[in-house]
């Protein structure tokens, strides 16, 4: 110890010895005027003594160091180093200089890096902090610590010499961090959002059931309770990190924190949420369900491409949903060509819509035309038609001549409750014989059973159909009741299926990290599904294929493509 004392000591003094060289305490030259050849010699001598009084004191400094290091003191001796550093050595020393550093940083703590990092006018380069700290919390296996290190380190210093070797790190933590065969499942699974979480939770034990069937390997779920609650869904995030999962289902409820916190991590995550906007906000981030415009997209696409028709009129209810559904169906009518002759709000709270419907029945009869009503006989199989004939194409002489509203089709976009009431009043007040437009909400027994009647030729979209013809619909529909004895819904269906997509997509060659699963389902992939095909955009939102549904004999039915 005595040794190491005397040996500091000097160094410290021969340190002040150069540092007062440099600082004007060695004799100066008095030049006569004209003597600026001589002067800039001396000059140079001067440079070239101040390099070698720095080189000598780097010198020691680094002798310090390693001496230091022999004692295992790494704090110390790495700011020791960064005095060495401070004193702007040229290149060859400097690069002496880093090198010994490394060695200090490849055997030093994490926890310790991150002080030196906080260190204020560090002379030594934070890169090399930021990827010593990544490279050694890989050692200690904490690849989140170390994914969050190296990423910084390679966005901030892209043409480092480190780089590429970081980059490689990144993608082997991935690949090591990505288990195939594990997903997460964020959902309420307690509160008074309970009962969706039970509802999406049948559809995903289903999946994982028929999928290691499938594969013959088991399958496994993580699931979280979020309790609805938005910071606890993030919470979950974090948790479902730990457990290296290769992706997340859910939530259905409080999205954003989760994706956000999804997106940090760089999770896969797709949300059951109708809410457009959610995959945007990064790549990371997935929806798959149904939305306000995929129906109000299909509905329009029936009606005017397939049906032909081009009177449109809106009776809707003065409130959110109503009114978004009407915006909705306008931009599809203008994006067709077609006419909007009418549109009338009403309001929910009542259960007398008269008034209502005889305005919306005014306002469009100027594009009123005689015609005659046509038989249920005369209806499609497959297709609902207006239920109208023209005075020309009507070749029956005992069918009598009336005047008739003027649109061929009316959008109602309301909860079925109240479409039981408001069904009956259009045909009170003589509106008779158009084409009702639905969504999702109409699609209930209620609608036939307080209906009767008052419901033909009605066109209504949804994401499932339990009576669908299509193979994978009918396929899960009887799978699913005999599994749980009860039909499964919409929120069973694309629960399942979200399922499949993640394990099916992480199945695949090649997909071997959470980046590449996240590419590989925006690159085109179509799957199909219970609830029908369903494909992802560039956006991360799900485009789907919703069914078409009419009602005959007082059934539901589908309208087949």
């Amino acid at each position: 110890m005595k040794h190491d004392l005397i040996f500091r000591s000097i160094v410290w003094l021969a340190s002040g010895f150069f540092l007062a060289a440099l600082w004007g305490c060695a004799p100066k030259t008095v030049h006569k005027p004209g003597d600026e050849s001589q002067t800039a010699k001396e000059h140079a001598l001067d440079l070239d003594e101040t390099k070698k009084q720095t080189a000598a004191l780097v010198e020691m400094l680094l002798a310090e160091a390693k001496k230091i290091m022999e004692q295992k003191d790494v704090n110390q001796a790495f700011l020791t180093y960064n005095r060495a550093m401070a004193q702007k050595p040229d290149d060859p020393q400097k690069e002496k200089v880093l090198s010994e550093v490394e060695q200090l940083l490849a055997k030093a703590d994490p926890l310790l890096i991150e002080e030196f990092l906080h260190i204020p006018n560090l002379a030594i380069p934070e890169s090399l902090l930021l990827y010593w700290l990544g490279v050694n919390h890989s050692a200690a296996q904490n690849y989140d610590e170390a994914l969050a290190a190296l990423t910084r380190f390679v966005d901030t210093y892209p043409e480092h010499t480190h780089a590429p070797d970081a980059k490689d790190l990144i993608m082997l933590i991935r690949q090591t961090t990505f288990k195939k065969d594990t997903i997460g499942c964020l959902l309420p699974m307690s509160g008074k959002y309970a009962i969706f979480g039970q509802k999406a939770l049948k559809g995903i034990q289903m999946a994982i059931q028929d999928l290691s069937h499938t594969y013959d390997r088991n399958f496994n779920i993580i699931v979280k309770d979020t309790r609805s609650d938005p910071q606890r869904a993030a919470d979950c995030v974090d948790e479902l990190g730990q457990a290296h999962v290769m992706g997340i289902i859910g939530p259905l409820i409080a999205v954003e924190t989760a994706g956000v916190r999804a997106q940090e991590l760089q999770i896969p995550l797709i949300a059951l949420t109708q809410k457009a906007n959610f995959p945007l906000a990064g790549e990371y981030l997935f929806s798959n369900f149904i939305t306000p415009r995929m129906q109000v997209e299909t509905l329009a696409a029936y009606v005017f491409k397939k049906m032909g028709l081009r009177k449109m009129a809106v009776l809707y209810p003065d409130e959110r949903y109503g009114e978004l559904h009407m915006q909705l169906f306008q931009d599809m009518v203008d994006t067709y060509s077609g006419q909007m002759v009418a549109v009338e709000a009403y309001d929910g709270s009542k259960t007398d819509f008269a008034a209502p419907i005889r305005k919306l029945i005014e306002e469009a009869y100027p594009y009123a035309e005689k015609a005659y009503p046509v038989t249920e006989a005369s209806y499609s199989d497959t297709a609902p038609v207006t239920g109208l004939q023209t005075s020309e194409q009507n070749t029956d002489p005992d069918h009598a001549e009336k005047e008739v509203i003027g649109f061929d089709a009316l959008f109602i976009p309301d909860a079925v409750s109240r479409i039981n009431m408001i069904l009956p009043q259009l045909a009170f007040n003589d509106a008779r014989g158009m084409v009702l437009l639905g969504t999702n909400l109409w699609h209930q027994q209620s609608l036939l059973a307080e209906t009767k009647g008052y419901n033909r030729n009605t066109v209504i979209t949804d994401g499932y159909f339990g009576k669908s013809t299509k193979p994978a619909t009918a396929r899960f529909e009887k799978a699913f009741t005999a599994l749980y004895g009860e039909s499964p819904g919409f929120l069973e269906a694309v629960s399942y299926d979200t399922v499949q997509i993640l394990f099916k997509t992480a199945m695949e060659p090649g997909v071997d990290s959470r980046q590449l699963l996240k590419d590989a389902l925006v690159q085109g992939r179509l799957f199909e599904g219970a609830t029908g095909t369903t494909i992802f955009d560039k956006t991360g939102a799900a485009r789907k294929e919703l069914f078409l549904i009419t009602i005959k004999n007082n059934q539901f039915t589908e309208i087949k493509p």
